[in-house]
Protein backbone atom coordinates (compact mmCIF):
# COMPACT_ATOMS: atom_id res chain seq x y z
CA UNK A 1 0.00 0.00 0.00
CA UNK A 2 2.85 2.38 0.83
CA UNK A 3 4.49 1.60 -2.53
CA UNK A 4 1.30 2.55 -4.37
CA UNK A 5 1.03 5.89 -2.60
CA UNK A 6 4.73 6.57 -3.15
CA UNK A 7 4.35 5.76 -6.86
CA UNK A 8 1.39 8.15 -7.21
CA UNK A 9 3.32 10.93 -5.47
CA UNK A 10 6.24 10.46 -7.86
CA UNK A 11 3.90 10.57 -10.90
CA UNK A 12 2.21 13.76 -9.65
CA UNK A 13 5.59 15.42 -9.03
CA UNK A 14 6.82 14.47 -12.52
CA UNK A 15 3.61 15.81 -14.07
CA UNK A 16 4.01 19.11 -12.22
CA UNK A 17 7.63 19.46 -13.30
CA UNK A 18 6.79 18.70 -16.95
CA UNK A 19 3.88 21.15 -17.02
CA UNK A 20 6.09 23.83 -15.44
CA UNK A 21 8.71 23.30 -18.16
CA UNK A 22 6.13 23.43 -20.96
CA UNK A 23 4.57 26.61 -19.58
CA UNK A 24 7.94 28.23 -19.03
CA UNK A 25 9.08 27.39 -22.56
CA UNK A 26 5.98 29.01 -24.07
CA UNK A 27 4.27 28.55 -27.43
CA UNK A 28 6.41 31.15 -29.24
CA UNK A 29 9.53 29.02 -29.43
CA UNK A 30 7.79 25.94 -30.78
CA UNK A 31 5.69 27.92 -33.30
CA UNK A 32 8.64 29.95 -34.53
CA UNK A 33 10.82 26.89 -34.93
CA UNK A 34 8.09 25.00 -36.81
CA UNK A 35 7.26 27.80 -39.26
CA UNK A 36 10.80 28.99 -39.86
CA UNK A 37 11.97 25.54 -40.90
CA UNK A 38 8.97 24.38 -42.94
CA UNK A 39 7.63 27.57 -44.54
CA UNK A 40 9.97 29.29 -46.92
CA UNK A 41 8.68 31.49 -49.72
CA UNK A 42 9.25 30.13 -53.21
CA UNK A 43 12.11 31.71 -55.15
CA UNK A 44 11.29 34.27 -57.81
CA UNK A 45 8.08 35.57 -56.24
CA UNK A 46 7.11 39.01 -57.51
CA UNK A 47 4.36 41.00 -55.81
CA UNK A 48 3.05 44.52 -56.29
CA UNK A 49 3.99 46.91 -53.49
CA UNK A 50 0.32 47.70 -52.82
CA UNK A 51 -0.48 44.00 -52.37
CA UNK A 52 2.51 43.51 -50.07
CA UNK A 53 1.49 46.42 -47.86
CA UNK A 54 -2.16 45.34 -47.82
CA UNK A 55 -1.29 41.76 -46.81
CA UNK A 56 1.23 42.98 -44.22
CA UNK A 57 -1.38 45.34 -42.76
CA UNK A 58 -4.06 42.62 -42.53
CA UNK A 59 -1.62 40.18 -40.92
CA UNK A 60 -0.35 42.77 -38.42
CA UNK A 61 -3.90 43.22 -37.15
CA UNK A 62 -3.93 39.51 -36.21
CA UNK A 63 -5.85 38.28 -39.26
CA UNK A 64 -3.21 35.97 -40.69
CA UNK A 65 -5.78 33.62 -42.23
CA UNK A 66 -7.50 36.54 -43.97
CA UNK A 67 -4.13 37.78 -45.24
CA UNK A 68 -3.39 34.34 -46.71
CA UNK A 69 -6.78 34.29 -48.44
CA UNK A 70 -6.27 37.77 -49.91
CA UNK A 71 -2.83 36.80 -51.20
CA UNK A 72 -4.13 33.53 -52.64
CA UNK A 73 -6.91 35.28 -54.52
CA UNK A 74 -4.98 38.28 -55.79
CA UNK A 75 -1.72 36.49 -56.68
CA UNK A 76 -3.19 33.08 -57.67
CA UNK A 77 -0.96 31.15 -55.27
CA UNK A 78 -1.53 27.80 -53.55
CA UNK A 79 -2.13 27.87 -49.80
CA UNK A 80 1.34 26.72 -48.62
CA UNK A 81 3.13 29.33 -50.73
CA UNK A 82 0.72 32.10 -49.73
CA UNK A 83 1.16 31.19 -46.06
CA UNK A 84 4.95 31.25 -46.36
CA UNK A 85 4.83 34.64 -48.10
CA UNK A 86 2.54 36.11 -45.41
CA UNK A 87 4.94 35.01 -42.67
CA UNK A 88 7.89 36.39 -44.66
CA UNK A 89 6.09 39.72 -45.08
CA UNK A 90 5.40 39.82 -41.34
CA UNK A 91 9.11 39.23 -40.72
CA UNK A 92 9.92 42.27 -42.88
CA UNK A 93 10.91 40.66 -46.17
CA UNK A 94 10.21 42.74 -49.29
CA UNK A 95 9.54 41.03 -52.61
CA UNK A 96 10.42 42.59 -55.98
CA UNK A 97 7.64 44.06 -58.08
CA UNK A 98 6.51 42.30 -61.28
CA UNK A 99 7.84 43.55 -64.57
CA UNK A 100 5.62 46.00 -66.43
CA UNK A 101 3.57 44.36 -69.20
CA UNK A 102 5.32 46.35 -71.93
CA UNK A 103 8.71 44.74 -71.21
CA UNK A 104 7.35 41.19 -70.90
CA UNK A 105 7.71 38.94 -73.93
CA UNK A 106 4.42 38.60 -75.83
CA UNK A 107 2.85 35.17 -75.85
CA UNK A 108 2.86 33.30 -79.13
CA UNK A 109 -0.58 33.01 -80.74
CA UNK A 110 -0.66 29.21 -80.39
CA UNK A 111 0.13 29.34 -76.63
CA UNK A 112 -2.01 32.34 -75.70
CA UNK A 113 -4.59 31.45 -73.08
CA UNK A 114 -8.25 31.67 -73.97
CA UNK A 115 -8.07 31.03 -77.71
CA UNK A 116 -9.14 27.93 -79.58
CA UNK A 117 -7.53 28.12 -83.00
CA UNK A 118 -8.03 25.77 -85.95
CA UNK A 119 -4.98 23.66 -85.08
CA UNK A 120 -6.16 23.09 -81.49
CA UNK A 121 -9.69 22.32 -82.69
CA UNK A 122 -8.40 19.70 -85.14
CA UNK A 123 -6.24 18.11 -82.42
CA UNK A 124 -9.20 18.02 -80.02
CA UNK A 125 -11.46 16.38 -82.62
CA UNK A 126 -8.82 13.74 -83.32
CA UNK A 127 -8.35 12.98 -79.60
CA UNK A 128 -12.10 12.75 -78.99
CA UNK A 129 -12.61 10.44 -81.96
CA UNK A 130 -9.89 8.08 -80.67
CA UNK A 131 -11.43 7.69 -77.22
CA UNK A 132 -14.98 9.01 -77.13
CA UNK A 133 -15.77 7.94 -73.54
CA UNK A 134 -12.73 9.07 -71.56
CA UNK A 135 -11.44 12.09 -73.52
CA UNK A 136 -8.90 12.75 -70.77
CA UNK A 137 -6.11 13.81 -73.12
CA UNK A 138 -8.43 16.23 -74.91
CA UNK A 139 -9.68 17.71 -71.64
CA UNK A 140 -6.15 18.12 -70.34
CA UNK A 141 -4.98 19.80 -73.54
CA UNK A 142 -7.97 22.14 -73.61
CA UNK A 143 -7.47 23.13 -69.97
CA UNK A 144 -3.76 23.74 -70.52
CA UNK A 145 -4.17 25.86 -73.63
CA UNK A 146 -7.23 27.91 -72.68
CA UNK A 147 -7.28 27.96 -68.90
CA UNK A 148 -10.77 26.42 -68.78
CA UNK A 149 -11.85 24.43 -65.77
CA UNK A 150 -12.72 20.75 -66.14
CA UNK A 151 -16.49 21.26 -66.31
CA UNK A 152 -16.23 23.87 -69.09
CA UNK A 153 -13.73 21.74 -71.01
CA UNK A 154 -16.11 18.75 -70.92
CA UNK A 155 -19.00 20.90 -72.09
CA UNK A 156 -16.90 22.26 -74.94
CA UNK A 157 -15.91 18.75 -76.01
CA UNK A 158 -19.54 17.56 -75.79
CA UNK A 159 -20.45 20.34 -78.24
CA UNK A 160 -17.87 19.15 -80.82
Amino acid sequence: MIMLILGLVVIVILALVMSFLVIRRGPETTTTRMFSSTLTPPPGVRLARELQSEVRDIASRGNTDQAVKVLQKRASLPTPQATAIVYALQAGQVFPEPEPPSTAAPASPARRRGTVDAELLATLRRLVSQDRLRRTAAIRLLKERTGMNTRDARRFLDAL
